[in-house]
């Protein structure tokens, strides 16, 4: 018996369970009810086990036959499901889009992406929300999100690696013409700098490697002293542009200054973090159309970005 045999004996014996008999379930495939009959004699044969206890009055399951009609119908459930998902991948990408997008990355480097994408597919739509804290996927029906830091506690979902933000210490060339550049700890606290704060009160900076006077502790944080206390990078590189001290910038998004020569990187090396950008989305057999192409717009929109480091393929995590 070939595999499609096999698969058309079961269908045949799921429709006579269901209908509890041979002739409506002849009616129901289209079939004569001898061709019925005789399937499911195959069908017994083949398993060695009588499944239909037959009279002339009434079709009864026997004990195997339960368990086999049960077993069955679930697994040609799950085969239906996923060929209905496959058959959706061929179509028009369509459909509401739910997204999460940390606040400045998402503004700057991801939205622009997706509005294009909406103009190119006119079937799909998007519902994006800038959100510093992560997204919650279930409570908040989020279809994907994107995640800047270590992933945690990901149970049930799929990651693609977008690259590294890397974290760097600037000024502008004004204040340094004016104020001079910093070599070391001692000398960075001297500065005017601007910071942000937290729920525990000022954001400590991350230090490399020891203090370059030759403080024989390694300083793995630093509280910087700031003048300065802003909420967000957005707000730190307007103050640093204007020349009002030495700041933390993603390098993403100081890129343009820093190659025109309005700002430059103090401490390189010294002091800053690289984090991790990853879009994250629910695990799923198949991925569908507007799922697919809004994950291909992320991604290119990233390779686009300073921030692109040869990001992986997608994962579960």
């Amino acid at each position: 018996m070939t595999r499609n045999d096999r698969t058309g004996s079961i269908r045949i014996f799921i429709a006579v369970c269901s209908a509890r008999s041979f002739a409506a379930a002849a009616v129901q495939l289209h079939l004569s009810p001898s061709a019925v009959a005789k399937a499911i004699a195959r069908l017994e044969t083949r398993l060695g086990v009588r499944l239909i206890e037959r009279t002339t009055r009434r079709l009864q399951l026997t004990q195997e036959g339960e368990r086999y009609f049960k077993s069955c119908s679930q697994a040609l459930h799950e085969i239906d499901r996923i060929e209905a998902e496959l058959a959706a991948t061929r179509s028009e990408p369509s459909g509401l889009v739910r997204i999460s997008l940390p606040p400045l990355f998402g503004r700057s480097v991801v939205a622009p992406a997706l509005f294009a994408l909406a103009d190119v597919h006119p079937l799909l739509s998007f519902d994006i929300t800038l959100k510093g804290e992560k997204a919650d996927f279930v409570a908040q029906q989020v279809d994907v999100a994107v995640r800047i830091g270590q992933l945690e506690d990901t149970s049930g979902l799929t990651a693609r690696r977008l690259g590294t933000q890397t974290i760097v210490l600037c000024a502008s060339t004004a204040y340094l013409d004016r104020h001079g550049t910093p070599q070391s700890l001692s000398d960075l606290a001297a500065h005017r700098l601007i910071a942000t704060s937290g729920e525990r009160g000022v954001v400590p900076w991350s230090i490399n490697a020891s203090d370059a006077a030759g403080a024989d502790d390694r300083v793995e944080t630093w509280v910087p002293p700031a003048r300065l206390l802003l909420d967000g990078s957005a707000l730190t590189l307007a103050a640093i542009k204007a020349g009002h001290g030495i700041g933390l910038l993603p390098q993403w998004l100081a890129a343009p200054e820093l190659a025109s020569g309005a700002l430059k990187q103090v401490m390189a090396g010294r002091i800053g973090s690289d984090l991790p950008i990853h879009v994250v989305w629910p695990s799923a057999p198949v991925m569908l159309p507007r799922l697919r192409v809004t994950i291909d717009a992320i991604v290119a929109a990233t390779r686009r970005s300073v921030i692109w480091d040869g990001a992986g393929e997608a994962r579960p995590v």
